[in-house]
């Protein structure tokens, strides 16, 4: 995983400051069902992507359109929350691409709620003659987050990397939490017959 750091006051609200935070981080996920079945398990994108910790939630609201929103505290018990849109393109049986999107529904969430960019890709191989697949996944995450009105005072340097740990923890939390969340409820999944 890596995470690019920058810090940003947006020309257009020069009053309002950002900080600028993003991650990449790519896992392989195994399973001992041939590729077809892992296909099937990961279009339905809402059901993934609940499994993210932290996530509020996941719904289409066009065909192939999805919003996800992703929640946490600053740490003083304020909300925030970060908005996902999201275009799925599929490629049957080898690749299902979410690319980010604009122009979606109005939304209406209590706190600090911020759009971000969020790519990811699910490349399905076979293995082992076809009888097990391997799901090369990756994730790229780039959020704006306005600095909340108690820590506008802080100097830059120390928001920045405040900012950076935070995120650096968070994508460490997410994938881990994931991770165990893919597997254990694919399992469950291919119980009950998909």
């Amino acid at each position: 995983m890596s995470v690019l750091r920058r810090l940003r006051a947006p020309a257009h609200q020069a009053s309002e400051r950002f900080i600028d935070l993003g991650g990449q981080t790519v896992h392989v996920f195994r399973f001992a069902a041939p590729v077809a079945t892992a296909y099937e398990y990961f279009c339905d994108v809402p059901a993934v992507f609940r499994l993210l910790p932290d996530s509020l939630d996941c719904y289409a609201y066009a065909p192939d359109h999805y919003r996800l929103v992703v929640g946490a505290t600053d740490g003083h018990g304020h909300n925030m929350a970060a908005i996902f849109d999201l275009r799925a393109h599929h490629e049957p049986g080898q690749a299902i691409r979410m690319l980010p999107v604009t122009g979606g529904p109005p939304y209406d969430l209590n706190g600090v709620v911020f759009p971000g960019r969020l790519s990811a890709e699910a490349i399905f191989q076979p293995q082992d003659r076809g009888r097990t697949s391997a799901v090369e996944y990756s994730v790229d995450i780039d959020l704006s987050i306005p600095v909340p009105g108690f820590l506008k005072m802080m100097p830059t340097t120390v928001l920045q990397t405040l900012g950076e740990r935070t995120m650096e923890y968070k994508m460490s939390q997410m994938v881990g939490g994931f991770t165990r969340g893919i597997s254990a409820d694919f399992h469950a999944w291919v119980g009950t017959g998909g």
